[in-house]
């Protein structure tokens, strides 16, 4: 499960480390800091170009809208999608087959239900660096007048590992930096991309609890990860 994350890294260095050009227009305005980051809101991802001689930032929707969709109700339901069907479910088939990406991000949370209390957790790499979850991609022409098409990204998940499994059965895909290319390549094989929707080593990642600020969509500022201490 995923359902908000952060994206606080300057694009300058999220250029550097996910081997992406940044246009001049995005260059000028840059990626303002995220900090509760919900769905349907705009996210980043890359993506091999058209001319799949590089790759690309993009901002895009969260929540996957397929192609044959005839509106965008299924946006907010269509934030994740199970790693281990999304090969072959109808929504979710065709963008794996050949337009994956790499979600943008530095952090996601989670929450534990403490009595009456939804108390947010907040996972992260234990280097502190931006990383990427496995993405996938939409191009919807459904919106009539439209004059562009609207594009959309859900996130994968797999089964958590031994940190995020106390608080769900379910985490986001970390992809490892090493498999970035063989995700974003159309030309790799059911199989091989199997290998890389698996569980993030436990040891790599670390958690803590944060301000409960970030239960509300209203609020997205650097307090959203303020420290709160464990009255549990």
């Amino acid at each position: 499960m995923c359902g908000r994350f952060t994206l606080r890294t300057p694009l300058t260095v999220l250029s550097q480390q996910f081997l992406f050009e940044v246009s001049s227009e995005l260059g000028a305005a840059g990626l303002a800091p995220r900090y509760n980051i919900a769905p349907t809101q705009e996210i980043a991802v890359v993506r091999r170009a058209a001319d799949a001689d590089r790759r690309e930032l993009a901002l895009v929707c969260w929540g996957l809208v397929p192609s044959w969709s005839k509106d965008m109700k299924s946006a907010a339901s269509m934030i994740n999608a199970r790693a281990e069907t999304a090969a072959t479910k109808p929504a979710f088939r065709a963008a794996f087959a050949c337009r994956r990406c790499l979600v943008l991000t530095d952090g996601y949370f989670e929450w534990e239900a403490v009595g009456r209390q939804r108390v947010p957790h907040y996972y992260e790499l234990a280097s502190r660096q931006p990383f990427a979850f496995a993405g996938l991609w939409e191009s919807w022409h459904g919106a009539k007048g439209a004059a562009m098409p609207l594009e959309t990204a859900t996130i994968l998940t797999t089964t958590a590992n031994d940190l995020a499994a106390t608080l769900h059965e379910r985490m986001p895909v970390i992809l490892q930096p090493a498999d970035y290319d063989l995700w974003l390549d159309p030309a790799t094989s059911r199989e091989q991309l199997a290998a890389l929707l698996v569980p993030y080593p436990a040891g790599q990642m670390q958690e803590r609890v944060v301000s409960s600020r970030v239960n509300s969509v209203r609020h997205d500022d650097a307090e959203c990860l303020a420290d709160e201490p464990r009255l549990f």
